[in-house]
């Protein structure tokens, strides 16, 4: 690399230069206005016919020096294969543009014959070129998805084949697939992702936007997604941002199309087209970008290409100025050179591994950790000097705040809620207003629209929490554990202004810990201590609340609060009919999973990494080799993974379980990965449990769940026989298996018992003594 291209590279970390329009070194050529798809995202295809750009005019118009930069070139459509005359397109462009480095081809493959001709055409023109030649075939979900939001059946199987024709080419530098999200496929978009990692094709994600030169720029329907729509696409993002994306731009343009998708934030991702890029129509006309931009030029072949483009920088600044911010198309580029020193050191890290290296240095683990404790106690002096929100009050009714990890809820997180919830209403009325604190509020607004407990609550950020916190009548913390984690330290302060407050504090069926550095466990103290009353969820919660140095002696121990509303749940279940697909059943036994990643950082700081990443390798290596030999043994069992966790925050088990199982030898019709899909309501994975014969557990509350609808269980325990995993088990006599030492006669053994029970065997009295919400209500009902 000479020292032009390093500048080259290094100058966006300081300079942004999109502030300034040059020459384009892009250019995006939909060579045709006719489509043989009906896709639902377009309107192209309603053209009967299209008047396109001559091979002779496309000659005159690049010899204009507006074009003596491009280095890429994408041709698109329409469906560019269309043109018969496609590869002398190709040609003139690839002897025109003296710098021209990429070309780009996007195919939707239906006439797969044709698609491969012309792809064999364009590759004849590149011996000796030294131009990199990229394929992406359009794919908008696994077989019939992607035939219903093409508007052709058979387009699925068809693209198939260009596909495997692709992958012999050695002409082909890249392949790729590329998958436009609307309304019809968002909730089908892992099978198509599974599809392509199997295939081994790079698969890139966007979202169908409106879109001038598609014909849709009034088009609303096929966009206009839902909350519950944008919610589950946006967790997809995210697992693709963690599990699968490796390009830094890419993850940078997914975490901003985050951003735009819920928070509504303007758009961060880059785009060459505010500076450096150019369009060129089917007909030949000149545009910036071709989502917004005006035509500047009807034909390139007549006039002068370079005085249209940069004589039209006004119409540019408007678009940048009005448009930019909120435009979601997948157009990237350099962003600004704030991110992008982020993004730049993200990368350097990544090839070079910098920060392993640093933390070697001698005395890095004293400074880092002063430097921890540094910012975490700087955090907690900001939370109680900006107590400035505003939130809905009412003095008419008893206010609560009840604050915890919502905002990451898992379906364990759910059933605590609607327990504490439940319990709320039935001590003290309806006459209440209840706030949930929550970290992430679109993650629990999604929880409010899945839950009937939710009526007469309101979610509120931590901030406006702050707030409520001097204002209302009780502030408790509501289930989950007192953990050794950051966002610790505003539930302190929100607990330090109730009590200043003189507010009611409950800690309301807790666990705590798992503990860790002493900033973390002074915070967890401050809390417990500043607590009116407190009610744990084991008795191990209570022996470190006492090791912690607080009096708690005389401390209540009850149970999870989520086998409060379990309870409601399971009465509810009794009094419906079974499903139509539990009757058709038949001899078949579901063996329900609610496993996770194991974390064990979070767990095993005790141990070293190495030795972590050990039992990681091992308990899922010993779990995947066991249900392969249970399901050879007896061809009637169905494994049926359940996610506990549906959002990112907290290890999304969706993802877990596709990665665990993706090269297994277990057949197809003995795993049902129909729970692996959009996220359901509480309720509906609550019949699953129901409906299950046994279960292997290993997230806690999916072992809650198991113990509560009298589930033959075993439980995989990840606290290693330190936490509330092996608590449980021992209170309720039950099985746990520890990952540090499992092996596969051990875990085959315990799953052929479990699968030999008869449910009757399992019941228990569980739900019937039930003592959390007698002592909650007993503790509401003292102070109201």
């Amino acid at each position: 690399m000479n020292i032009t291209s390093i500048v080259q590279r290094l100058k966006p970390l300081f300079i942004d230069e999109t502030k300034e329009l040059s020459k384009p070194i892009v250019i995006q050529f939909p060579v045709i206005d006719i489509c043989n798809s009906r896709c639902q995202m377009c309107r192209i295809w309603e053209n009967k016919k299209s008047n396109d750009i001559t091979v002779e005019q496309l000659q005159s118009g690049l010899k204009s020096s507006l074009f003596s930069e491009v280095a890429a070139i994408g041709f698109n459509g329409g469906e560019p294969t269309l043109r018969e005359d496609l590869s002398d397109i190709v040609a003139t462009c690839i002897k025109a543009l003296p710098k021209l480095k990429q070309i780009s081809l996007i195919t939707n493959g239906y006439k797969y014959k044709q698609v491969i001709e012309q792809i064999n055409k364009i590759g004849a023109l590149l011996p000796g070129t030294n131009i990199l030649f990229d394929v992406m075939v359009s794919l908008d979900g696994y077989g019939k998805v992607h035939d219903a939001v093409r508007g052709r059946s058979g387009n699925f199987e068809n693209a198939q084949h260009v596909l495997k024709h692709l992958k012999k080419c050695e002409f082909v530098s890249n392949i790729r697939i590329g998958c436009t999200v609307i309304k019809e496929n968002v909730y089908h978009l892992h099978e198509l992702l599974e599809f392509c990692i199997k295939n081994k094709v790079y698969i890139k994600y966007r979202q169908g936007v409106p879109h001038k030169r598609l014909y849709t720029e009034n088009l609303i329907e096929p966009y206009a997604l839902t909350f519950e729509e944008k919610y589950e696409f946006v967790e997809f993002l995210e697992g693709l941002i963690e599990h699968y994306e490796q390009s830094p731009l890419q993850k940078h343009f997914y975490r901003s199309l985050i951003g735009q998708i819920i928070h509504n934030a303007p758009r961060a991702a880059g785009c060459d087209w505010k500076h450096r890029g150019a369009t060129i129509t089917a007909r030949g006309e000149l545009a910036y970008c071709a989502v917004e931009s005006k035509v500047l030029m009807s034909d390139i072949s007549t006039g002068d290409p370079e005085k249209a483009f940069f004589d039209n920088q006004e119409h540019l600044r408007t678009i940048v100025q009005n448009k930019c911010d909120t435009c979601h198309h997948d157009y990237v580029g350099i962003p600004s050179p704030q991110h992008y020193r982020k993004i730049f050191l993200e990368n350097l890290d990544k090839r070079f591994n910098v920060k392993t290296k640093i933390k070697k240095i001698p005395f890095f683990s004293v400074i880092n950790e002063k430097r921890n404790i540094y910012k975490y106690n700087k955090s907690i002096i900001n939370y109680r000097q900006n107590i400035t929100d505003v939130v809905s009050f009412d003095d008419s009714k008893i206010n609560i705040l009840i604050c915890g990890w919502y905002g990451t809820e898992t379906l364990g997180d759910k059933a605590i809620i609607g327990g504490i919830i439940q319990t709320i209403k039935d001590a003290l009325g309806n006459n209440v207003l209840i706030h949930i604190a929550s970290l992430y509020p679109y993650i629990t607004e999604m929880t409010t629209r899945q839950m009937v407990e939710f009526k007469n609550c309101k979610v509120v950020t931590i901030e406006q929490a702050l707030l409520l916190s001097g204002k209302s009548d009780f502030v408790m913390f509501g289930g989950g554990p007192l953990m050794a984690i950051d966002s610790i330290a505003p539930m302190q302060v929100i607990f330090e202004n109730a009590k200043k407050a003189n507010a009611k504090t409950i800690i309301a069926g807790c666990g705590v810990g798992p503990l860790g550095d002493a900033r973390f466990n002074n915070s967890i103290k401050r809390i417990l201590e500043l607590s009116d009353e407190r009610i744990y969820r084991d008795q191990k919660s209570k022996q470190n609340a006492i090791y912690l140095g607080v009096d708690a002696q005389n401390d209540v121990v009850a149970e999870d609060p989520a086998f409060t509303w379990l309870k409601s749940v399971n009465a509810e279940l009794k009094n419906s009919a079974l499903p139509d697909e539990v009757k058709e059943k038949g001899n078949s036994k579901i063996l329900l999973l609610g496993l996770r990643d194991f974390p064990w950082k979070e767990y095993a700081k005790h141990l070293s990494k190495d030795d972590a990443i050990a039992i990681k390798d091992n308990y899922e290596k010993v779990v995947v080799e066991s249900l392969e030999i249970l399901v050879k043994e007896n061809k009637d069992i169905v494994i049926k993974p359940l996610p506990m966790c549906t959002n990112h925050f907290g290890s999304d088990d969706r993802w877990f379980y596709r990665k665990l199982f993706r090269n297994c030898q277990i057949p197809n019709e003995n795993i049902d990965y129909s729970l692996c899909g959009r996220e359901l309501e509480p309720r509906e994975y609550c019949k699953q449990f129901v409906q299950a014969d046994a279960l292997l557990a290993m997230r806690f509350h999916s072992f809650v769940f198991g113990l509560a609808f009298d589930i033959p269980s075993i439980a995989l325990d990840y606290t290693l026989g330190k936490g509330k995993v092996q608590s449980l088990a021992e209170k309720y006599n039950s099985q746990a298996i520890s990952l540090s030492d499992m092996t596969q006669k051990e875990l085959i053994n315990a799953l052929k018992d479990t699968l030999s029970k008869n449910k009757e065997e399992c019941k228990g009295n569980i739900l019937d003594n039930l003592t959390f919400s007698l002592q909650f209500k007993k503790t509401l009902k003292r102070y109201d």
